[in-house]
């Protein structure tokens, strides 16, 4: 299968409220939202937003049958990340990102172009 992955870019800083949202929004849509423990190789289950391991960085793994994403989010950024397989119709780590309260704009991994902006003005 191939990898595939974008950037969301949010309107505002990701900190724990914002953060807490986009959570509750992949509880509600989607199976299974899973953390990545800090410091080691296992994950735990997120039930509720209250759950979340703050960390600076932390990686999410969501599920839905079958299809899974891991995402890749850091408090005080403006971006975050996802990456997954390409699906025959849209690819489940695009779909993660769709409907996230106050997303400005995503990116395809394969847009070279545009992430040197993003990077260049500090946003990834």
């Amino acid at each position: 299968m191939v990898q595939k992955g974008f950037v969301a870019v949010f309107e505002k800083t990701l900190d724990r409220a914002l953060i807490s949202e986009c959570v509750a929004s992949w509880l509600e849509r989607f199976e299974k939202v899973e953390q990545v423990i800090p410091k080691t190789e296992g994950t735990l289950e997120v039930k509720e937003p209250s759950e979340i391991m703050w960390e600076p960085h932390m990686q999410f793994r969501v599920t839905n049958g079958d299809q899974f994403s891991w995402v890749y989010v850091s408090l005080d950024k403006l971006a975050m990340e996802t990456t997954g397989f390409q699906d025959a119709e849209i690819s489940f780590c695009l779909e993660v990102l769709l409907e996230l309260p106050c997303v400005a704009e995503v990116v395809d991994e394969k847009n070279q172009r545009r992430l040197d902006e993003l990077e260049k003005a500090g946003i990834i």
